[in-house]
């Protein structure tokens, strides 16, 4: 894939990041973008102040708002939008994707209809010669960290080997490490539940809890990720791995991590807005909601969770569900 374009739907903070590490591999990159101010900069300051401040990008990263310009000649297509806009922009890029296109998705969530993880809900949406080289990407990624040129480690998920491998040899390289699984339902389920459950970090946070209560929460929230892998024909080896305790800890342990800020604000709030604590988008607070309908639907254990979720949403005190849960769990349930 030398050399060939390598189109990013999304111009937001990962991609941009990820864009960066690429163009660093000698990779020409496109982000489609949908913000003109962002386009703009992209092209002729060549930065992206919105949304990954104080880095220069190499010249070999453009952006368009024209989506059929920007799937040219496209050979890897990586979908990075947030989780609810996912399906609409596939429905929209389909008719501009080469039959030899792989599609990676490095949005996570999870489909509010099927209650499957959003990559593998769109993978119907694609046109059929496509669908079996889907990927997922999942591992601990803060793209203000990706281009610093610190070690890192992504895991590529895809069912075609071949695939995952093209993939994961294109992200390797520098400072970065991409493993491989075949585990789709795995890696997509947890690449969006924990976003919930870093939301439970922040409680900690917001509740002065020190590491003692953090270790005991991350340890139920990956016991409770492998029961619901496990009830959907996943592998809960998955959990422990990158793509459940990795992205986990990133996500739940940053002071970068938007789901983890949102559940430290929570405990002292009288609104769950996220904007009013001062924040945009906080994918974990759909993640709960849908989680928990998830773990109705698959009859598996997710106390953890649901308190989570009764957190976010409880008038005020949003925090007492989360105590709660803690101080009366059982310990036979981890």
């Amino acid at each position: 894939m030398k050399n060939r374009q390598i189109t990013f739907l999304g111009a937001g903070n990962i991609a941009t990041a990820l864009a960066v590490h690429l163009a660093r591999q000698g990779q020409a990159i496109k982000l489609y973008c949908i913000e003109p101010d962002v386009e703009k900069q992209i092209n002729l300051e060549h930065c992206n102040d919105k949304y990954l401040a104080g880095i220069k990008l190499p010249v070999a990263i453009s952006a368009s708002g024209d989506l059929a310009q920007s799937l040219k000649d496209a050979r890897l297509v990586l979908v990075a939008v947030p989780s609810k806009a996912v399906l609409q922009v596939i429905k929209q890029a389909r008719p501009f994707l080469h039959t030899k296109t792989t599609v990676a998705f490095i949005s996570k969530g999870l489909d509010p209809v099927s209650l499957q993880p959003i990559a593998i809900a769109a993978q119907k949406l694609l046109p059929k010669g496509l669908r079996s080289r889907i990927c997922i990407l999942g591992g601990p990624a803060i793209g203000a960290e990706v281009v610093k040129g610190t070690p890192m480690a992504f895991i590529v998920a895809g069912k075609d080997k071949a695939s995952r491998q093209e993939v994961a040899r294109l992200l390797t390289g520098g400072n970065v490490k991409a493993a491989q699984s075949d585990d789709l339902m795995g890696v997509g389920l947890a690449a969006a539940l924990k976003n919930a459950y870093a939301i439970a970090l922040g409680f900690c946070d917001g509740l002065q809890y020190p590491t003692n209560a953090k270790a005991f929460v991350v340890t139920m929230c990956v016991s409770e990720m492998a029961g619901m892998m496990y009830k959907a024909g996943a592998h809960p080896k998955t959990a422990p791995s990158l793509a459940g305790l990795g992205d986990l800890l990133v996500t739940g342990l940053s002071p970068h991590g938007r789901n983890r800020k949102y559940g430290e604000r929570l405990v002292r709030a009288n609104t769950n807005d996220p904007k009013r604590l001062g924040l945009t988008t906080v994918e974990g607070i759909a993640a709960a909601d849908l989680g928990v309908k998830l773990a109705k639907r698959l009859k598996a254990k997710a106390p953890l969770l649901s308190a989570i979720q009764k957190g976010i949403h409880r008038a005020a005190g949003f925090h007492l569900p989360f105590v709660d849960y803690i101080n009366n769990l059982k310990l036979d349930l981890i």
